[in-house]
C-alpha cells in the first residue's frame, strides 16, 4: 500500500481538490449505514466521504415527536453529527492518556460534495487497498480465534484509557486493516461522540470505563454466540470449523 503523505506536492492534486466542491452523485456508496452514505473521496485513494441520508433521517424522525422538536432549534441540523465526532476526536486525541496513538480512524474536516456537507475521514483498507473488513465481518467468515479477542480486549482497553465516549459499541463500527499509515491494528470507525444532554460520560472517565466494558462484554457474548452458530453451519455443510 503507498503511504505516502496524498496532500504532497507530488500528489499533483489541488487543495481545493480536497475540500471539494465533490461530485458523488455518479458514485455508489462503499457503506450504508443507519443516517450516512459512504464513499470513496473522489480524488484521494486514503480518504473516504460520509454524507448524511436526510431521507433516513426523516424517517427516524418521524416516529419521535418529541426529538424532532428540539431539533429544528439546534442550527447544525442533521450535521450535529459531524460535530459530536469531531469533538471527540480532538478531546480524546489531545489528552494525555498513555495510549501512544488513539485507534481511531483519523478525521481531516468536511467538505462541500453534490449531496450535501461530508465528513473526510481515514480510510482502513485491506492490503490490496479496498476498505478493511469490520469485527462483524470477520466474524461472519469464521476469521475470528482467541488471539483475536486478546487483541480486542486491548482495542477496548485503550479506547477507555483515552476516555473515548461511545454511544453505539458494534462490531460493525471497528475496522481491522491498514490505517493511511500504512500501520495495522484494529479502529474505531463510528460510533463515538458525546449525545446525551447530561454528558455524565465524559466527566467521568470511571463511569465511562464502567460503561464501555459493559457493553463490550454484551457484544463480546454475541460475537461468540454468531461464530459458535457459524462453526455449527460449516459443520453441517462439511467445511472445516475456525
Amino acid at each position: 500500500m503507498n503511504s505516502a503523505n496524498p496532500f504532497s506536492a507530488q500528489s499533483g492534486s489541488s487543495f481545493q481538490s480536497v475540500f471539494g466542491p465533490l461530485d458523488l452523485d455518479t458514485q455508489k456508496p462503499l457503506v450504508t449505514g443507519g443516517d450516512r452514505h459512504i464513499f470513496q473521496h473522489p480524488n484521494f485513494p486514503a480518504l473516504l466521504v460520509k454524507v448524511m441520508d436526510m431521507q433516513a433521517r426523516a424517517v427516524y424522525l418521524e416516529t419521535r415527536p418529541f426529538k424532532r422538536w428540539y431539533k429544528q432549534y439546534q442550527r447544525e441540523s442533521a450535521y450535529r453529527v459531524y460535530l459530536n465526532e469531531i469533538a471527540e476526536y480532538v478531546t480524546t486525541t489531545t489528552r494525555p492518556s498513555g495510549v501512544w496513538q488513539v485507534p481511531m480512524a483519523r478525521i481531516l474536516g468536511v467538505a462541500q460534495t453534490s449531496l450535501g456537507l461530508g465528513l473526510v475521514v481515514e480510510k482502513i483498507t485491506d492490503a490490496d487497498g479496498n476498505m478493511a473488513p469490520t469485527v462483524a465481518d470477520l466474524a461472519r467468515q469464521g476469521r475470528v480465534d482467541a488471539k483475536f479477542f486478546e487483541q480486542l480486549d486491548e482495542f477496548f482497553d485503550d479506547l477507555a484509557d483515552a476516555h473515548v465516549v461511545l454511544h453505539d459499541i458494534s462490531a460493525s463500527n471497528i475496522a481491522c486493516g491498514l490505517n493511511a499509515d500504512g500501520k495495522p491494528g484494529m479502529y474505531l470507525v463510528d460510533g463515538f461522540g458525546v449525545l446525551p444532554l447530561v454528558p455524565v460520560y465524559a466527566w467521568s472517565k470511571s463511569l465511562n470505563r464502567k460503561r464501555i466494558a459493559r457493553k463490550y462484554g454484551r457484544m463480546r457474548k454475541s460475537l461468540q454466540a454468531r461464530i459458535e452458530a457459524a462453526n455449527k453451519a460449516r459443520a453441517a455443510s462439511g467445511a472445516p470449523s475456525a
